[in-house]
């Protein structure tokens, strides 16, 4: 399964002697499909059918769905309500007679009533609606192909970011005792600053160092980032869904934090935050797939 950005951008036309249709469509990130479907009124039975096919397609992400559609399929009808108009002018004509005024323009007057002019619906051809919904998909699957090229450069870039802090990983394991090292001096300094070097039980000594090294023992977090980290890679390449990969790095997080302060050992920690710092660049990129 291929990873596919949200954001893009498709266009299909479908012209002949009969209609000229344009469609485009833009895609940007979203949390969930919403769609923005710009139908003229005419049309505007089309839109329930349109999103659900987008949505099927598409699933995620913000789309505006713009037409520049000309037919000359038959036009709208304008109706003439003729009775309505003569008997409006019956009653104009007898007002101004009883105030003793003067009609300049009645017609003007009558076309100021309602229902006197009005528009009948337009005829439409369900050839005609059919070519709009084909042009429509045709522009979201050209949408879809421009996601999925975005969507393998943005999983090419979390691969190299899962990999680099792979590397972290393994850089933190060969500092592991350089620390045990530092730790054990810090404590021995300690302990000889308050009391008397020929009274410190080495035995009894050695055994809290142990307690105390126990203490910060990172081995846990290690192997759980680790798996994190395996986790990613394998669902980028079966699932590659923005949101279970958003949930995956949140886990990383939880790890890098907690190795970071258990570590306590300056070199560690710097390489803890490079971790962060590469993790939040891993979530930017989770946020714009689909």
């Amino acid at each position: 399964m291929k990873a596919k950005s949200m954001t893009g951008f498709g266009r299909s036309q479908s012209e002949n002697e009969r209609w000229t249709i344009i469609c485009e469509i833009k895609a940007l990130n979203g949390r969930y499909f919403e769609a923005d479907i710009r139908l003229p009124k005419y049309l505007n039975e089309l839109d329930s059918k349109i999103r659900r096919a987008l949505s099927d397609l598409l699933e995620r992400g913000t789309l505006t769905v713009t037409y520049s559609i000309k037919s000359n399929e038959t036009p709208s009808r304008i109706s003439v309500n003729t009775d309505l108009a003569k008997e409006y002018l019956n009653a104009l004509t007898h007002l101004g007679g009883s105030l003793g005024l003067e009609l300049n323009d009645p017609l003007r007057e009558i076309l100021k009533v309602p229902d006197v002019l009005g528009v009948g619906e337009r005829e439409i051809s369900d050839e005609f609606k059919e070519e709009i919904i084909n042009v429509t998909l045709e522009a979201a699957k050209k949408l879809d192909e421009f996601r999925s090229i975005e969507g393998q450069a943005t999983a090419s870039k979390l691969k190299e970011l899962i990999q680099s802090i792979s590397n972290d990983v393994l850089i933190i394991e060969d500092q592991e005792g350089n620390r045990r090292e530092a730790l054990r001096e810090r404590i021995y300094g300690n302990v000889l600053e308050h009391i008397k070097e020929q009274n410190v039980d080495e035995n009894r000594l050695e055994q809290e160092i142990l307690l105390y090294l126990d203490k910060w023992d990172i081995a846990e977090e290690k192997q759980r980032l680790s798996q994190h980290l395996d986790f990613f890679i394998r669902t980028l390449q079966e699932e590659p869904k923005g949101r279970k990969l958003n949930f995956i790095a949140q886990e990383m997080g939880r790890e890098m934090n907690t190795l970071g302060v258990k570590s306590n050992y300056f070199p560690m920690q710097e390489c803890a935050v490079r971790m962060k710092e590469k993790l939040e660049q891993i979530k930017e990129q989770v946020l714009n797939l689909a």
